[in-house]
């Protein structure tokens, strides 16, 4: 079963820094899971939240920010806002990396675009993932070849008796950790490559027993 590092090992440095992705690499985490949103002059950057003021305290959003500005901030310990330029050089296939598109209406179609044009040639250590279908759509449309993972947190898709088939192009379900037992009974751990996220203390015997393929964590 692979373990994913859920925005690095963000249970003991700052979520979505260098030092946390490293420190998953270093604790021999299998994946490397992070957040892309486009900041004002097209860099991807590596960020979950839609506005800055938590980790900043600066109330604004980082796609109205340019790169320059936003490595202005202290992340926590001295870290600064990594681009994904920068993940994927400190990387390089060392881990499998799952990289979750956060969707904005505005600038979704222009960050897919650039992101084919960076991870391309990656394919075999870089996937995409996304809640929202008209991203996974997107990126499928530009790059057959990319896996994707279709993130999962509403109980009535999974009751969906149609969800595989309309998905059948995705390689994998990122599904919240609270439905792990209606994915069970679905026996949808036997037919897909099913990630848990964002596990904790859960018991998990009986998913990882029907063929639980991984499980996201802050600590690793």
């Amino acid at each position: 079963m692979k373990i994913i590092a859920h925005r690095g090992l963000s249970a003991k440095y700052p979520e979505n820094t260098l030092l946390a992705f490293k420190k998953a690499i270093e604790a021999g985490a299998d994946g490397i899971e992070t957040d892309l949103r486009l900041t004002l002059d097209n860099e991807i950057i590596l960020f979950h939240d839609k506005n800055l003021k938590k980790h900043t305290g600066i109330d604004a959003k980082p796609e109205d920010l340019s790169i320059l500005e936003l490595k202005e901030f202290d992340m926590g310990r001295g870290e600064i806002l990594p681009t994904l330029n920068e993940l994927l050089e400190l990387v390089e296939g060392k881990v499998t990396l799952i990289l979750e598109i956060k969707y904005n209406a505005k600038t979704y179609e222009r960050l897919c675009e650039i992101l084919i044009t960076h991870i391309k040639d990656k394919l075999d250590w870089v996937e995409v993932s996304c809640f929202n279908d008209k991203v996974l759509t997107y990126i499928h449309t530009l790059e057959p070849q990319v896996k994707l993972h279709k993130l999962i947190e509403d109980v009535s898709l999974l009751e969906d008796d149609g969800m595989e088939e309309k998905y059948a192009y995705t390689e994998y379900f990122d599904i919240n950790v609270k439905l792990h037992k209606i994915v069970l009974e679905k026996g949808l751990l036997e037919r897909k490559k099913v990630i848990f996220w964002t596990v904790d203390k859960e018991d998990l015997t009986k998913e990882i027993e029907s063929g639980l393929y991984g499980v996201m964590q802050d600590d690793v």
